[in-house]
């Protein structure tokens, strides 16, 4: 667990992990910095359970370095991650335990919920988890368990192309290019929605299936495509740049590259060549496997409606 000003909400987080039913080697609590009373609350935790481990930084991490080093300080053969302000059911660990058998991470269902009037949406299909889905979405980083093989195999989280990339993307998609991820499909996490929290962001109303919101996406895509293609051809020529690093030699990852290669030009050709492969590969790149007859329509037009999901690269350029 890495910790910055959590004390709010970190009881009730550290008691739904200090009584799990699996028995835990350890809990790593490391705090960046914290100005509130979050280095008091755990101090009483280490008190109470000799396996609660309590460091502080040198200086600011940040959110993501704050992670990593975290997870390499972790003495445990499987490692967990934790927010400092959710709830976890206290089976968590031993259904994931249970679930992982020779995979290298292991991910779950996570429900948000909200004491503070904060937006919250919980669209109860199975997500898709494998490589190509994990090209667009990411699974949440509280939902990990993982194998610490998993940070052997890695690539090098200092190089370029991690920019903007948080650690719950290079975990999971490394463990995907592999063909080694599986999912319980239930809810052992309560993910917790605030305004102030690092990873708050939103509900958008307009992702919320309804009457017209598609057509809203379409026209905002086609508006924007010249200014945002440029900025998505950016973001996957670093992706590209990470899977190119990993060792793997599996079906996923080759057609993963092949995607981004399409997804780093800007030219016609590429563009009609994502077009084919988004509808042969509609049931592995949208939310939720399934026959539903809609996703062959948003696997032709997918290619100019994704310019709608990274808008937020815009904000960047200011």
């Amino acid at each position: 667990m890495c910790t910055y000003n959590g004390a709010k909400y970190l009881r009730e987080q550290l008691d739904s992990i200090v009584h799990q039913t699996y028995p835990l080697h350890e809990v790593l609590v490391q705090d960046d910095g914290s100005t509130d009373e979050t280095a008091a609350i755990v101090a009483e935790y280490v008190k109470d359970y000799p396996f609660v481990r309590y460091q502080q930084n040198q200086g600011a991490h940040g959110y993501n370095p704050n992670f990593f080093s975290a997870m390499y300080q972790a003495t445990g053969d499987y490692i967990a991650i934790s927010d400092q302000d959710d709830i976890w059911e206290l089976t968590k660990i031993e259904k994931q335990m249970a679930a992982i058998g020779n995979q290298l991470l292991c991910t779950h269902r996570t429900k948000p919920f909200s004491s503070e009037g904060a937006s919250i949406r919980y669209d109860p299909r199975l997500p898709n988890v494998g490589m190509l889905r994990l090209q667009y979405a990411s699974i949440l980083g509280h939902t990990l368990l993982f194998r610490r093989d998993l940070l052997q195999l890695i690539p090098d989280v200092t190089q370029g192309y991690y920019y903007g990339t948080a650690y719950d993307v290079i975990l999971s998609v490394t463990a995907a290019a592999y063909e080694q991820l599986v999912m319980v499909d239930e809810v052992l996490v309560h993910q917790r929605r605030h305004a102030s929290a690092a990873t708050y962001s939103d509900v958008d109303r307009h992702r919320i299936p309804g009457y017209g919101n598609g057509l809203y996406i379409l026209w905002w895509s086609f508006k924007h495509f010249r200014k945002v293609k440029p900025l998505m051809v950016q973001h996957f020529q670093r992706r590209l740049g990470m899977l190119e690093q990993i060792k793997a030699e599996t079906v996923s990852l080759r057609d993963a590259k092949r995607m981004l290669q399409w997804q780093s030009s800007e030219s016609l050709w590429s563009l009609l060549r994502l077009q084919w492969f988004f509808v042969k590969h509609r049931s592995e790149i949208f939310y939720a496997k399934g026959k539903d007859p809609q996703n062959f329509i948003r696997a032709l037009l997918f290619p100019v409606m994704q310019v709608y999901n990274y808008q937020y690269l815009l904000n960047r350029q200011h």
